[in-house]
């Protein structure tokens, strides 16, 4: 019996059934409410069940459905992880169960129908950023790679937004580039699909003493249209979007568009962006001959597990994002973010070169903007310019 397969000798387990296939787990109920718990950020069953919006499980014989949420108040999972502890006693509770990744909630007197697939794949977006805000920090902070990563964006922010006063930031999580740009002065409007993201990004700025200069709006970045409706033209003095709710949405021109809309002409537009090729990837998987982990990101949208994030996401490649934004944005430089270091979650490969670390993140940072190393990193940075073209209708 465990968190991600429970199958015991005493059956206290039901049957989750995906288009996949079956999984066996276990569980705790409370009224019409069936609780699941996902121990491993990466399982697929908990994806599988929130994309579609609907659980199926069999459940003492009887096969039963509901719609499915993923509890993401700290409180109410305390509450319930009780209850599993109450079902299956301290040292089962304490092996399986007592750290989640993810907690379900499954209503199977509900009637409530899954939303629209878009929808759906929103909802699910924000519970999932929602479910890591408090911790995410430290996810961050944790991973020598994750804190290159936001350095190397940091200095490029800086580096672009030398002039500029007004900045747009197209998810901002828990404000890892938010709150260094406040404290340099600049008055900042924050996008993100998690009210959670926000709520820590409000807090780290008024504990900074600079909420003054921050205005935060609860929506995702396709929502950009809407918000270029409601500014006048030109509001913003630059614009940026790192690691994240880029590679989240699968049709990127309109969100080009209406970037060009709220920006000034000339404005910089910096895109820190999960990249369709790795060459460390490339090299190291192929050479070890996992084919399919070497062409992982070659897949339309990467699953949960093979991307690293806690959401499928879509890949880019250089040209491909630059495409995207042609028509409104030129590109000025580009920047693969690592080159030779691996990336994020092959962390454990730097710990062989200790020592020499410092050295190769400044070499990585050096070949990082040569050619072809800056097309091939595990991210790029990708700084643009607004066109001088009429601003586009939104």
């Amino acid at each position: 019996m465990n968190g991600e397969s429970s199958s015991g000798p005493d059956s206290r387990h039901l049957t989750l059934d995906l288009p996949t296939g079956s999984v066996p787990l276990g569980f705790a109920t409370e009224g019409s409410s069936v609780y699941l718990v996902g121990r491993d950020r990466s399982a697929r069953w908990p994806v599988q069940a929130l994309r579609e919006g609907v659980a199926r499980i069999r459940l003492a014989d009887e096969m039963v459905a509901g719609p499915v949420e993923l509890i993401t108040d700290e409180s109410e999972r305390r509450r319930i992880l009780e209850l599993f502890r109450a079902r299956y006693g301290d040292h089962d509770f304490e092996r399986w169960y007592a750290r989640p990744a993810r907690v379900l909630r499954v209503d199977v007197q509900s009637p409530s129908p899954a939303p629209p697939g878009r929808d759906r794949y929103r909802s699910w977006l924000e519970s999932e950023f929602d479910n890591v805000a408090y911790d995410y920090d430290r996810h961050i902070t944790g991973n020598r790679i994750n804190r290159l990563l936001r350095d190397r964006s940091l200095a490029e922010l800086r580096r672009s937004f030398r002039n500029a006063r007004r900045i747009l930031e197209v998810g901002c999580g828990s404000g890892m580039e938010t709150l260094p740009l406040l404290e340099d002065g600049h008055e900042l409007v924050c996008i993100d699909i998690s009210a959670r993201m926000l709520e820590v990004v409000r807090e780290k700025a008024r504990r900074a003493g600079v909420s003054e200069r921050l205005e935060t709006i609860h929506a995702p970045a396709s929502a950009i249209g809407s918000l270029a409706l409601s500014r006048t033209l030109g509001s913003f003095d630059g614009g940026y979007s790192t690691y994240g709710a880029l590679n989240c949405e699968p049709d990127l021109p309109p969100i080009a568009r209406a970037l060009a809309r709220v920006l000034r002409d000339d404005a910089p537009f910096v895109a820190g962006v999960y990249n369709r090729f790795c060459a460390f990837e490339l090299l190291g998987y192929g050479l070890t001959g996992r084919l399919s982990r070497a062409a992982g990101r070659a897949r339309h949208q990467i699953p949960v597990g093979t991307s690293r994030f806690c959401v499928d996401i879509y890949a880019l490649s250089a040209p491909e994002f630059e495409e995207r934004f042609r028509t409104w944005f030129r590109v000025e430089r580009v920047q693969g973010v690592p080159v030779v270091l691996p990336p994020s979650d092959l962390v454990g490969y730097t710990d062989r070169f200790d020592q020499g670390f410092p050295r190769l993140a400044r070499w990585d940072t050096v070949l990082g903007r040569r050619w072809p190393f800056r097309v091939l990193g595990d991210h790029f940075l990708m700084t643009l310019r607004r066109r001088a073209v009429a601003p586009p209708d939104t």
